[in-house]
């Protein structure tokens, strides 16, 4: 192997690999990041730029897809990653970034937090995760919505649209006859407070079309610090296509250029870092079992707010609830209600049956009344696999969803028209299944603790290769329905911290 180019060299600039990166340069290692993107981004651009595209995206067919998906900065970053990835879907939606902080550009930004019961099979201990959990949420900032009216000194919070306070206020007089099922303000990665470089939140509703003021998080926000340090470099335009052992590992790239390090960190995402470890691992006709969320989403009447106007808030989760529906830990579902009113117009004028200017003032008129919930099931009620093409390097991802899941999600819909009508919501026709994929809540490709060719240690190194590192979803052994970011951010942390321990020496 030729000089190494660094100790420790990270693929990916998403929420993962800025996470792995902060303790071990803190440690003093060497820090190599390979980034596919670049330092442009649509906060860059104006506002008409970023609403309705360059090449005008957002007055395409509206395609069925979640709001989130179908805004152009979104659209951007998931075409480029299914023009350059040779990774396509059979009844499967492959969601993945190449761009500058990964899917920190488009995600929802909503915060969860793993419990002992959630890692009860995991190789871990849940004290070191929850340490991992409080570094970055000090990192990141997060923020809880609240009432103002009656929580005004509750700490860093935002306000709550009036439709959502209305359904909380319902929740608190008439609770549950049992606590299968929970409601509460929803805690988001996004400021109420500036910190510097990072305003605080607007409210004026652009939190979909790429933040302009920071408010919301973004991996690459991160990056401007990470890049002041000597120990750290970033290089762009540089995607990583190939990796190879000798006496360390050598990571080739598309331009033709080679960098090496005694150990690698894959933090590309779990399609991204399979398709890396493509040519390493016995992938056969059965394919890579890949975990994901099956995905449900209601819309919702409030009667009691027709005709009332929306208030001022951001288009992030308003509410979390979840409901319990088997015996098992991980028999629970978790979800979000939004504000439609903060949510993209087109999106749903596109969806009524009438024409466009009566749409748009039909919805205008009810967007204050107007909620949807999204629901979430955890992993092992998917049958999602990666299989690898015969000829070439070709992935595709076969999705499908459990035996009986299709009886187990028409049992939640009634459960929850219960919930629904004990906080005076009406469901309008319209529910509907995702399709795999589109939640981009991936894990469980190569699970931490097992054993065999697709396990990895605690440290996330693969069991056939020391030296390569996994720090993103793909190693977390299950998934539950909780939202998953921050658990991978605080998994690479604690990783990190172990590794920052090491001696950077070849592990070959």
């Amino acid at each position: 192997m030729k000089t190494p180019d660094a100790d420790f060299i990270i693929v990916g600039s998403g929420p993962a690999g800025v996470s792995a990166a902060f303790p071990l340069i803190a440690a003093g290692r060497r820090v190599l990041m390979l980034d596919a993107g670049t330092d442009a981004g649509s906060e860059d651009e104006s506002r008409s730029a970023r609403v309705l595209g360059r090449n005008l995206e957002s007055l395409r067919a509206d395609d069925g897809s979640s709001p989130k998906l179908q805004t152009p900065v979104a659209r951007g970053i998931l075409e480029r990653f299914r023009r350059e990835s040779e990774i396509t879907g059979d009844r499967f939606t492959p969601v993945a970034s190449l761009a500058r902080g990964g899917l920190s550009n488009i995600w929802g930004a909503q915060i969860s937090y793993l419990d002992a019961a959630d890692i009860l099979g995991w190789p871990i201990d849940i004290d070191p995760l929850q340490r991992s959990y409080e570094r970055i949420s000090q990192r990141i900032g997060i923020s809880t919505n609240a009432d103002l009216t009656s929580e005004a000194d509750s700490g860093s919070v935002l306000p709550l649209g009036a439709a959502a306070a209305h359904v909380l206020h319902r929740h608190k007089a008439a609770k549950p006859a049992d606590g299968s099922f929970r409601l509460f303000p929803a805690v988001n990665a996004i400021l109420s407070e500036a910190r510097p470089g990072r305003a605080a939140c607007d409210l004026r509703g652009d939190c979909l079309y790429g933040c302009p003021s920071g408010a919301i998080y973004n991996s690459r926000q991160d990056l401007l610090a990470l890049q002041k340090s000597p120990h750290f470099r970033l290089l762009d335009n540089v995607r990583a296509i190939s990796l190879a052992s000798n006496a360390g590992w050598t990571i080739g790239t598309a331009d033709g250029s080679s960098f090496s390090a005694p150990r690698i960190i894959l933090a590309a995402g779990v399609l991204g870092t399979a398709a890396l470890l493509a040519d390493l691992l016995p992938i056969g006709e059965r394919g890579l079992r890949l975990l994901n969320s099956p995905t449900l989403a209601i819309p919702l009447l409030s009667p009691a707010r027709l005709l009332r106007s929306a208030t001022a808030t951001h288009s992030l989760a308003q509410l979390g609830l979840s409901l319990r529906y088997g015996e098992r830990a991980s028999d629970y579902v978790t979800g979000a209600i939004y504000e439609v009113s903060s949510l993209p117009t087109q999106s749903f004028v596109n969806r009524m049956p009438l024409g466009r200017k009566a749409g748009r003032a039909a919805f205008e008129t009810i967007a204050g009344s107007l909620l949807v919930a999204t629901i979430y099931y955890p992993g092992d009620q998917s049958r999602s696999y990666i299989h690898r093409e015969v000829t070439g390097k070709d992935m595709t991802v076969r999705g499908g969803f459990a035996d009986g899941f299709d009886i187990r999600a028409k049992d939640l819909k009634r459960r929850l028209r219960r919930e629904w009508k004990r906080l005076g919501l009406v469901p309008l026709p319209g529910a509907s299944l995702a399709e795999p994929g589109v939640d981009a809540h991936f894990a469980g490709t190569l699970p931490m603790g097992a054993a065999g060719p697709f396990g990895t240690s605690v440290d996330g190194e693969l069991n056939l290769h020391p030296g390569l590192h996994v720090v993103d979803g793909s190693i977390l052994p299950e998934l539950s329905s909780k939202y998953i970011t921050m658990t991978i951010m605080a998994n690479a942390d604690r990783i990190a911290h172990r590794l920052a321990e090491m001696e950077a020496n070849p592990a070959l």
